[in-house]
Parts: C-alpha cells; sequence; structure tokens
C-alpha cells in the first residue's frame, strides 16, 4: 500500500551541478543545434522499436513535438560538468535522520506546479536547487570548446520544462478541486453524447470517447469527481510507467524502497503519495506556501509565519482598542 512506502532518493540527485545553472540561447553553449544532435546521434543512436527514446530526448532537449515550440527558445544548461551529491531517503514515511540525509521534500509537485505562475528566473532557482528533470546517458556527453577548453554539457529546453510544469499545475489544481469538493469541477469534467472531456487551462483531454465508451459503466452519469480521479490515475501511471526502481539498500534491515530515476518522476511521486494519503500537506495561513504536518492543527509553515500572525493579530487588537478608547 502507498502508506506503506520507502521513498529513496532519486537517481539523478547525485547529478546536480556544483556550479548552478544558467540559460543559454542553444542546448549546449558555443554549440549549435546541429553539432549537438550529431553528436548525441553518433554517441546514442535517436532511434528504438517504441520511439519512447527518441520522443523523450528530441522533445527536452530540441523543441521537437511541443505543443508551443514557437516561443523563443532557452534552454536550462549546467555551467560546469562539476557534480555535487546529495542523500535523500524517507524512512516509513518519515523524514531520514541518519548522517549525511536531507530530509524528504513532499511539497516538490507543489512548487513545481506554483511555477506555472512565475517567471523563468523562478524556474532557473528551482533548477539551481534541485537539478534537471530528466537525467539521460546523453546528459553525461562532454562538450569541449578547441578555443576555450572550457567544457559543458547538455542541457533541457525551458519550452519542455514550461509543458511539464503547466502538466502538473493543471492535475494539482484538479485535485485541489475534487478535495475542496468545489461545485466547478462541473464545468472541468464535460459529459456529452460521445463520451467524457476533461476541460483543463492547457486544453482539453478527450478521456472517454468512441473507442473506450465502455468505461462510462464504472460512474453514474454526471458524475464528476470519478472521471476525475480515474484522470488523475492515468496521468500519473503514465509518468511513473518504468521510473521507479525497487531496491533493497540495508539487506541487515530487511527494507525496501523506491527510487525514481530522475527529479521528474520524484515529483510525480510525490503527487500520487500526497493523493494516496501518504502524506498530509497544509497551505500556510500567511505565506501560502505548502509544508507536510500529520498535526490536524498546523497553520504556519515556520516560526517566521507564526510570529506574523502574531504580530498581526497584537496590531489588529490595539486599532480596535484604540478606535474604542476613541468613542468614549
Amino acid at each position: 500500500m502507498l502508506r506503506d512506502v520507502k521513498i529513496g532518493q532519486y537517481l539523478s540527485w547525485s547529478s546536480v551541478c556544483q556550479d548552478g545553472y544558467s540559460f543559454s540561447n542553444t542546448p549546449v553553449p558555443g554549440f549549435d543545434d546541429g553539432e549537438v544532435l550529431a553528436r548525441i546521434n553518433e554517441f546514442q543512436p535517436l532511434i528504438s522499436t517504441d520511439g519512447s527514446y527518441q520522443n523523450e530526448i528530441l522533445k527536452s532537449v530540441f523543441n521537437i513535438g511541443l505543443r508551443k515550440a514557437e516561443v523563443k527558445p532557452l534552454w536550462i544548461v549546467p555551467k560546469s560538468i562539476r557534480r555535487r551529491r546529495f542523500m535523500h531517503v524517507a524512512r516509513g514515511g518519515d523524514v531520514g535522520t541518519d548522517a549525511g540525509m536531507a530530509p524528504v521534500d513532499y511539497t516538490l509537485h507543489r512548487q513545481f506546479a506554483g511555477l506555472a505562475k512565475k517567471g523563468n528566473d523562478d524556474k532557473l532557482k528551482f533548477a539551481n536547487k534541485y537539478g534537471l528533470l530528466s537525467h539521460q546517458a546523453v546528459h553525461n556527453l562532454i562538450f569541449r570548446n578547441p578555443n576555450t577548453s572550457r567544457q559543458f554539457q547538455i542541457g533541457e529546453s525551458l519550452v519542455w520544462w514550461q509543458e511539464e510544469i503547466n502538466d502538473m499545475h493543471s492535475c494539482v489544481k484538479l485535485w485541489d478541486m475534487i478535495v475542496s469538493k468545489d461545485k466547478k469541477l462541473k464545468d472541468v469534467v464535460l459529459w456529452h453524447r460521445d463520451g467524457i472531456v476533461i476541460r483543463l487551462e492547457n486544453g482539453d483531454i478527450h478521456l472517454v470517447r468512441r473507442s473506450n465508451l465502455n468505461l462510462l459503466a464504472r460512474w453514474n452519469k454526471g458524475d464528476t469527481k470519478g472521471p476525475a480521479l480515474y484522470y488523475l490515475s492515468v496521468e500519473s501511471n503514465k509518468r511513473l510507467t518504468n521510473k521507479l526502481t525497487p531496491r533493497i539498500p540495508e539487506f541487515e534491515k530487511q527494507e525496501a524502497y523506491i527510487y525514481p530515476d530522475t527529479l521528474l518522476s520524484a515529483i510525480w511521486l510525490m503527487f500520487l503519495l500526497e493523493m494516496g494519503g501518504n502524506i498530509r500537506l497544509v497551505k500556510c495561513h500567511i505565506c501560502g506556501s505548502y509544508f507536510s504536518s500529520h498535526d490536524p492543527r498546523a497553520q504556519y509553515c515556520s516560526a517566521r509565519c507564526r510570529m506574523r500572525k502574531y504580530r498581526k493579530s497584537t496590531m489588529k487588537k490595539s486599532r480596535k482598542r484604540s478606535r474604542v478608547n476613541g468613542l468614549r
């Protein structure tokens, strides 16, 4: 069950650039697209039997096959080839406390979804903290500038980042509508004669059409919650299929862990854990950021926000007393 899952560090966590990231007009600074494509194709032919590898590389690096490829392209690229290593482990749903282990950030998907309404600088800040979304063999390729001898590695398309951010934002927003029993859900889950459409900010999704009308038997006509949950499960499963690796890092303890292979799969796993009830996220009443807490009384993400609330309440009471005294 999801409640018993243990989360290990995602494998690309050890591939975060030590010197951070920057924006570039090409996938590799100082090299044009043709040079980069030729080098990648030489290292790993962009052809596979099912096309999945080809599509992922071409989308994440070269903007090919994206919905909004007409946007002026930028790439998030590592500033150097040096990498830093983090340990990122949760035990039994709690934060790992062993030496050298950083706490699991259960709000990862919420932070990522929040980038939908923010600028490029915030996306770069996210990359500097967590790294690139994907990590494949081609990201280990080293490009050496013959004039300066500086070494570079491949970055990721900002257009692709925006698409992934928009998809997560739409799913998180839909989940929040389900949890809050928002009446506007009927404007998102649309029943019609030939099936069901999920109307999201980034486009309509034909969840049920003539080819799979048998799915309608799962729900009562007009139901909105059932189809919405089904859509979220389909999206999560699609993003996490073949992206999680079970392991037993310490056999003596006989504890199994699930390891996401990339930052993007870790983001979707955190979203899945929230939907499964494995983690409880609370929105801070002051700053609006989300934090993980098992305490049903928790309202503030930090002592700083708690003090801001206290000062705000104190000032409000002081003004009220002043108005009362002024009437006497």
